[in-house]
């Protein structure tokens, strides 16, 4: 059944007004899923011509983002919207863009990114049937992110002992900032920082993954 997120006044946006009318062809009194507040509803569409608002008729069970906010590492190109799209649907909280010390690619026009990036995020959501949006932002730096005091798991390629299955345990019910380097990795400046952030650093085994697919094994364990 077709997922709708509304919009911050609870009604329908205008790409799915289109969506509803030109592309599905719903007709009157179609049922529905709608999603606003955390919460999602079966509903009942009323159609009269271009007109379109929902009735609801029940609750339906939530499905809510793990207590995960994902720092990626500025990537090159539209990586970044493979990162939003499935760090969606495996269940962050939050997706967090930031350059490191080994991006390539530089932070601009973050605002119509950003824009794409929602959308993206939103389709993801309906599709995996998640009940709320992940957060998405760009940050000018690390240090701008304010990390002190949280709990931080670091994705390293050069930590061969510690592996993910011995550190979650301990992490229950916490909110959880891990952190996936761009191309090339993690510089060791950064590897300093979180040390003295008591960051608990942790390979994903052999495979090295691209860092736009890193994050997927680990949210996988949760």
């Amino acid at each position: 059944m077709q997922r709708y997120f509304l919009n911050k006044e609870n009604q329908i946006e205008n790409d799915d007004l289109h969506h509803i009318l030109n592309v599905m062809r719903f007709k009157d009194q179609t049922e529905v899923e709608v999603c606003f507040g955390g919460k999602c509803y079966l509903a009942k569409l009323n159609i009269n011509g271009k007109s379109v608002s929902y009735e609801t008729i029940s609750e339906i069970d939530s499905n809510e983002p793990k207590q995960v906010h994902l720092i990626q590492g500025l990537p090159k190109g539209d990586k970044i919207e493979t990162v939003s799209k499935f760090a969606t649907i495996f269940g962050a909280e939050e997706i967090i863009f930031v350059p490191m010390v080994r991006s390539i690619a530089k932070l601009a026009n973050t605002d119509h990114k950003l824009d794409r990036l929602k959308k993206i995020s939103k389709e993801a959501a309906e599709l995996s049937k998640h009940s709320s949006l992940p957060e998405i932002n760009f940050f000018e730096s690390l240090k701008a992110l304010n990390l002190e005091g949280k709990t931080i798991v670091v994705l390293d390629e050069n930590e061969k002992t510690v592996h993910i299955d011995e550190v979650l345990p301990k992490l229950k019910n916490t909110a959880i900032y891990v952190i996936v380097g761009p191309e090339g990795g993690i510089d060791d400046k950064e590897r300093s920082l979180f040390s003295k952030l008591n960051a608990h650093f942790v390979t994903l085994g052999k495979t090295i993954y691209p860092t736009e697919l890193a994050h997927i094994p680990f949210l996988t364990k949760l």
